[in-house]
């Protein structure tokens, strides 16, 4: 399938709701088709930020809910200022973080912002896929690829600090804590407007019992401060074993199989670790950060600075959260998009020439991993190798595919598959012609999905074969990282 089209340009935009601050960020990105690729497969060659929003304060309801109409008009003065119309926007991802994705009404915060902001925005929240925005957006993971070094990155927002560590250009772990600078706010009187249920509970590990409109003494602010720094050092350094660092992993902890040569900081503590901001917001944020360098310097760890410190996830979201697919698709005519947070199946076919049967048991085996039942949500299968591309394997592949999704294609619910070769237009138009289903069938390729991941695919882009792609790891699977 021949694409004509070389270059596309498309504006994308990030969207971060975080513990503490709210802010937009608006790039334009270059996809350029690879000459060199047989495949014709659009890589993206530039990321240019265009504007970058205000930081605001994240508004709330009460401490349980989020203020979406406040919230909504901050983000759409932000469009108009940047000169950008909805309609404008190509892709991009909204995200809700830290201790806000906790709060009742995030799901449907994020589900109605992406709805606003653009023709195809990703919807998401999760402390992996948070870490891997952060370590793109504060450069991180281009520096590693650039110097050969491996970095850490800890992004210390408002609710959690998120980590990843970096190594020639890939994100190789990653996890996170619930180590943040606005666990517990304060007004001007010293008495505590905020107490977020992660801040209680150190409080009272700590020996202090907390509730609003107390008033919050300079020596439990140095404890809570202490003790979240300390907790933070077990995070990034191996497997914790207090009591409190323990109890805020929001993730399995680090593994961590590689020397770090550089340490770098970003998210909204990290203004205070460089020097950036000196302003107190009522919260731990000041008083947290000079314990993290007091961390650093007794442990001699590798500090060094990022290139983007509290934008690092926004810029992430906006720049490194897109994918695209390869040119060889096949998608139906009546599937619409979005298709929003489909998880990731990825069925383990055996070696060598496939039987139907085997197709269909390891789809089977797959749904069984997961605990889902097949037929009753949309998922995606992803296939690794999946079969050489002849005429006769691709039908037995695609029968295979056919007999073990029985319950899916009873009830006309689309077959969606993505593979790691070109092969996605043959599987899909032999699947048609042999196997005679009328349900609708999307078959892309050339990009790699691991069981854990979640995706948001987005119409068409380039030519209506080529579509973006959003891979979301909102299950934390340590054998994907």
């Amino acid at each position: 399938m021949y694409v004509k089209t070389t270059s596309k340009s498309l504006i994308s935009v990030g969207v971060d709701v975080g513990s503490s601050t709210s802010h937009v960020v608006f790039s334009r990105l270059l996809l350029e088709k690879d000459p060199h690729s047989r495949t014709e497969k659009f890589e993206i060659k530039k990321r240019e930020i265009i504007h970058s929003g205000p930081i605001h304060l994240t508004p709330f309801i009460d401490p349980q809910n989020i203020d979406f109409k406040h919230l909504r008009e901050l983000i759409l003065a932000d469009y108009q200022n940047a000169g950008f119309e909805i309609s404008e926007i190509d892709t991009g991802a909204v995200i809700v973080t830290g201790e806000t994705a906790k709060k009742e009404n995030a799901d449907e915060i994020v589900r109605l912002l992406a709805d606003e902001t653009g023709k195809f925005v990703a919807a998401t929240a999760g402390p992996n896929f948070e870490s891997v925005l952060a370590a793109f957006g504060s450069g991180a993971v281009a520096e590693s690829e650039e110097t050969g070094l491996t970095i850490m990155n800890v992004d210390v927002g408002g609710g959690s600090s998120n980590i990843a560590v970096c190594k020639n250009g890939r994100v190789v772990e990653t996890a996170a804590t619930n180590v943040g600078g606005r666990l517990v706010a304060i007004d001007e009187n010293g008495c505590i407007i905020r107490l977020e249920n992660t801040g209680y509970k150190i409080a009272l590990e700590l020996g202090f019992e907390l509730s609003l409109g107390d008033r919050l003494s300079e020596q439990i602010i140095q404890s809570l401060s202490k003790a979240l720094a300390d907790a933070l050092l077990e995070a990034i350094t191996g497997t914790p074993s207090s009591i409190i660092g323990k109890m805020l992993m929001m993730t399995p902890p680090l593994e961590l199989g590689y020397e770090i040569d550089r340490l770098t900081f970003s998210g909204g503590v990290a203004e205070y670790i460089y020097g950036k901001e000196n302003k107190s917001y009522g919260d731990l944020g000041q008083h947290l950060a000079n314990e993290i360098i007091a961390v650093v310097e007794r442990e001699n760890l590798p500090l060094s600075e990022p290139h983007h410190r509290i934008r690092a996830t926004v810029i992430g979201a906006g720049q490194s959260s897109l994918h695209v697919s390869g040119s060889t698709t096949f998608l139906s005519a009546g599937l619409e998009y979005p298709l929003r947070n489909l998880p990731v199946i990825v069925p383990t076919l055996p070696l060598g020439k496939l039987t139907i049967e085997e197709v269909a048991d390891a789809i089977e085996d797959a749904f069984k991993r997961f605990d889902i039942i097949e037929g009753e949500d949309r998922i995606l299968l992803a296939f690794r190798d999946a079969v050489r591309p002849s005429y006769e394997n691709l039908t037995i592949f695609a029968k295979g595919v056919i007999r073990g999704l029985p319950n899916t294609v009873k009830s006309g619910k689309p077959i969606m598959m993505c593979f790691t070769g070109d092969i996605g237009n043959s599987v899909g138009n032999v699947m048609r012609r042999e196997t005679g289903i009328i349900n609708e069938v999307l078959s892309i390729d050339e990009i790699d999905l691991a069981e854990g991941d979640f995706v948001d695919i987005g119409e068409p882009i380039i030519e209506n074969v080529v579509v973006p792609v959003v891979i979301k790891t909102l299950v934390f699977d340590k054998n994907s990282s």
